[in-house]
């Protein structure tokens, strides 16, 4: 597979998902329970994070009770995939010891097996991780859409990550990035309303949080040429005012002075707010794609946009 940057359409809707990590620090559910229909023990696949986090466990239990030779035979095998999910285990020396893609086996992470079709480099995230356990977004194959072959079946996935023993193992869930920007902002945005700007900082500090995964993806992009625009979350008061922005030197400002007036046609329920929206001669920037929520007045979005300037 090339690890040559592959900019375009898919990249830039990844990107605005990573702006919105950028709002959250747990912003899907943790919560557990096995619905009607689910097999077997644990989380429902319904809630993805909660699954995952189980996926990791089950894999670390099975190598505290089978020894690593057993559990490496079992997560080697493409019979231990589970839908989406799958168990990946990287040894002391940073190499990946376990993966149902004997291709990757061998690799050390910090290399380009650990640098998604994008141009980010998610390895070191990934060695950061600690026994509390660490969430790395980044692109790559979804087993349950195709090969490494397929170009289509890349998408966002989310990774869990926590080290025991010396190893680390992991396992993650795929998302539809046009179906899980809403629902992060939508997430912020009941945080706001709980706590304001504080119960949004709270989350985002945390550092098991999603949002701490997202950061790296958001500042990597903004810093590279990867891509054709700048990405960030927006909090702004209800007076126009940022709150919140990835350049701490946009803290401050009005925000219909970055992305124009169209940011004031948000709803309560969201909406897509693009430089379209924005009539000739009234501003904002030269392209955009923000996700955008009124609460009460204020606003909270994320997304990209690009001034032309540069």
């Amino acid at each position: 597979m090339s690890t040559e940057p592959k900019a375009g359409k898919f990249a830039i809707r990844v990107a605005a998902v990573a702006a919105a990590g950028l709002l959250l620090g747990t912003a899907c559910g943790n919560g557990a329970g096995t619905e009607a229909g689910d097999e077997g023990p644990g989380p429902s696949k319904s809630d993805p994070a909660a699954y995952t986090k189980y996926v990791v466990d089950q894999a670390i239990a099975r190598y505290e009770n089978e020894g690593l030779d057993a559990a490496l035979a079992h997560y080697n095998s493409p019979d231990s995939i589970d839908d989406q999910w799958y168990v990946f285990v990287v040894d002391r020396n940073d190499a990946v010891i376990g993966h149902y893609d004997p291709d990757r086996r061998g690799l050390d992470v910090k290399g380009w097996v650990g640098t998604d079709i994008n141009g980010y480099n998610f390895g070191p995230q990934m060695l950061a991780a600690t026994e509390a356990g660490r969430w790395v977004p980044y692109v790559y194959v979804n087993p349950a859409a195709g090969t490494l072959d397929d170009k289509g079946a890349f998408e966002l996935k989310i990774a869990w990550v926590v080290r025991h023993d010396g190893l680390l193992f992991g396992s993650g869930w795929y998302v539809d990035t046009e179906e899980f920007l809403p629902q992060l902002i939508a997430e912020a945005a009941g945080h706001f309303r709980s706590g304001g700007l504080e119960a949004i900082l709270e989350f985002y500090n945390d550092p098991q949080g999603i949002s701490t995964g997202f950061i790296p993806i958001a500042e990597s992009y903004n810093r590279t040429d990867t891509l054709d625009g700048y990405f960030t979350g927006i909090i702004a008061s209800p007076e126009g005012e940022i709150l919140s922005h990835i350049d701490p030197g946009l803290i401050g400002t009005a925000v219909e002075d970055l992305l124009g007036p169209a940011v004031r046609g948000a709803t309560a329920d969201g909406a897509w707010i693009t430089a379209e929206d924005n009539l000739a001669g009234a501003g904002g920037p030269k392209t955009m794609r923000f996700w955008v929520i009124d609460v009460d007045g204020a606003l909270i979005g994320a997304g990209w946009y690009n001034d032309g300037e540069g």
